[in-house]
């Protein structure tokens, strides 16, 4: 039985903090940092599917590929739920950290929403465009982070205008910042669509006290 989106809400915002209350986002799994393969299910998922494509011709490859296949399966079963979604919405991957024709540049967002919409009429491309590469996310202490004005200085939107509703989906909800930017540049030049955000996993806050204190 495929696992249910929750909703980003009051109880788990805060881990977030660019998001706004307005905000529309939906997670899969919970993956705590900095804390193993091992330590969750979800932790085990993406450490699979961020697996670098340096390593494609590795052994150990073949799991980011499995971690792909269930991304699609698992997004296609939660847009199969809203009815009319492929025909009323545009669906776009935030773009990765490395540009075309870097040796890192990853394309597994852009195949797994093209995976999910696969023989449907929904409109899936590139609506946001990144004009320049930087530092992955996840290798930057928390002070280094881009803000949403940083990434909204090297987003740009392609021609062509959204349908009413935009999705975007991207692989773990860190502080938000990526689609607060992308949010933001859509409605300052389409203030009238809905943008809601899809992610394979959130991060999750450790709690220091309950991570040190055995009673």
């Amino acid at each position: 039985m495929p696992i249910p989106f929750r909703k980003i809400d009051l109880s788990n915002r805060s881990d977030h903090y660019h998001l706004r209350g307005d905000d529309e986002c939906f997670y899969l799994h919970d993956y705590t940092p900095r804390q193993g393969a091992r330590h969750s299910q979800g932790n085990q998922f993406i450490y699979n599917l961020k697996k670098s494509v340096l390593r494609r011709d590795e052994y150990d490859y073949r799991y980011k590929m499995g971690a792909i296949r269930q991304s699609i399966t698992l997004l296609r079963s939660a847009f199969d739920l809203s009815a009319g979604i492929f025909n009323t919405a545009t669906f776009c991957a935030i773009p990765p950290s490395k540009l075309p024709g870097h040796p890192e540049y990853d394309d597994r967002m852009e195949k797994i929403v093209a995976g999910a919409c696969h023989n449907t009429a929904a409109d899936v491309r590139a609506l946001v465009v990144q004009n320049e590469g930087y530092e992955p996310t996840h290798l930057q202490s928390d002070g280094d982070r881009k803000r949403p004005s940083d990434f909204e200085a090297i987003y740009s939107l392609d021609s062509a205008a959204p349908k009413s509703v935009v999705i975007l989906v991207d692989d773990v909800l860190t502080t938000g910042a990526h689609f607060v930017a992308a949010k933001n540049i859509i409605l300052a030049q389409y203030p009238n669509t809905r943008v809601i955000g899809f992610f394979l996993a959130r991060r999750v806050l450790p709690n220091p006290f309950v991570d040190t204190i055995q009673l």
